[in-house]
């Protein structure tokens, strides 16, 4: 049989779309993966047939991510994340914004799909098994903190419930008896998680008034009046992320509120804005770069027609980081 396109890229140990660039002299290539290429094409004594030259054709050198939004600590970070180690494989990185809703994510799907070689996609408020119907086959795909109930699905995944039920034992710990919780999107899958682990670890002798919110700031402040305005008041506000704890503090503080001497406050994410926060927020730290790491290994493996790297068969474990917001017995 004579040698493929795959032959040449798993000798020299590359990917294909690195084969197509340096086989038709169309992107900068290191001197050290081109010598790999043409040695590779040298010892396979590999002759592009049409199929071959089409599909070296279409290589695009271009990975996609769609994520939620692309704004905010979490994101930046994440994308940030994934851009590094995409440009060590000598991929460009394309990204766009489904703002968590489904048409925003099929129209950045049709205008990206046809223009990478791979995706990776953050798509909570979908089902893993919704996207890739909507993608098809047409390209490999890692999906990040996203639903799935297929096995073997290409996955790096965070445990968002486990992250919100060590909050839970925190408060109670802390000897809170009524907790106000501000949640995520309600369609979102790691909303309903973080919403499901508080709700299922707090004791009974602990009243929660749930309040529904967006992850946002601007919802977090809006949730905060409310809450001053309720009775009685809570003596801690449980935030599903780091913005909207952020914003309940502020409108707490802004009402002359004492943070955590009245009410206590913690988020969840483990962002920059949270150990920099007057008072400093207690969180639960995401490991964000080692999440991006894993996905860009894991999609570039499947480029690379390397021998598969297997999704990590457990969510990564999250760290309750403790600060001065929660820092106040009860």
């Amino acid at each position: 049989m004579d040698p493929t396109v795959h032959d040449v890229a798993r000798r020299a140990n590359v990917s294909i779309s690195t084969v197509s660039r340096v086989l038709n002299n169309s992107a900068p290539v290191s001197e050290d993966k081109r010598r790999r290429v043409l040695q590779a094409v040298e010892d396979l004594q590999f002759t592009p047939n049409p199929a071959a030259r089409s599909l070296l054709g279409q290589a695009t050198g271009t990975i996609g991510a769609i994520l939620p939004h692309i704004t905010g600590e979490f994101f930046a970070d994440l994308l940030s994340g994934l851009d590094e180690g995409i440009k060590q494989h000598e991929y460009l990185l394309m990204v766009s914004a489904s703002r968590r809703l489904e048409h925003d994510f099929i129209a950045a799907l049709q205008g990206m799909y046809k223009r990478v070689d791979g995706l990776v996609i953050m798509a909570p408020e979908l089902s893993a098994e919704r996207v890739l119907t909507l993608t098809g086959s047409s390209v490999p795909v890692v999906f990040l903190n996203t639903h799935s109930t297929t096995p073997g699905m290409l996955s790096v995944n965070f445990n968002n419930r486990d992250g919100m039920v060590k909050i839970a034992r925190h408060i109670a710990d802390r000897g809170h008896k009524r907790a106000a919780y501000i949640g995520g999107p309600s369609d979102a899958f790691d909303a309903q998680e973080r919403q499901q682990g508080f709700l299922e670890t707090v004791p009974d002798g602990l009243k929660v008034m749930p309040y529904s919110g967006d992850f946002s700031f601007e919802c977090g402040y809006k949730n905060g009046q409310k809450i001053l305005n309720s009775s009685p008041r809570p003596t801690v506000i449980v935030a599903a992320n780091d913005l909207s704890a952020l914003g309940a503090m502020r409108a707490l503080l802004e009402n002359g509120i004492s943070v955590p001497d009245e009410i206590a406050v913690t988020g969840f994410d483990g962002t920059r804005s949270a150990h920099f926060s007057t008072p400093s927020l207690t969180t639960v730290n995401v490991p964000i770069g080692q999440l991006a790491a894993n996905a860009v290994e894991l999609l570039v493996n499947q480029l690379s027609n390397e021998s598969p790297y297997e999704s990590p068969e457990k969510p990564a474990e999250l760290e309750l980081i403790v600060r001065e917001s929660s820092s106040k017995k009860y």
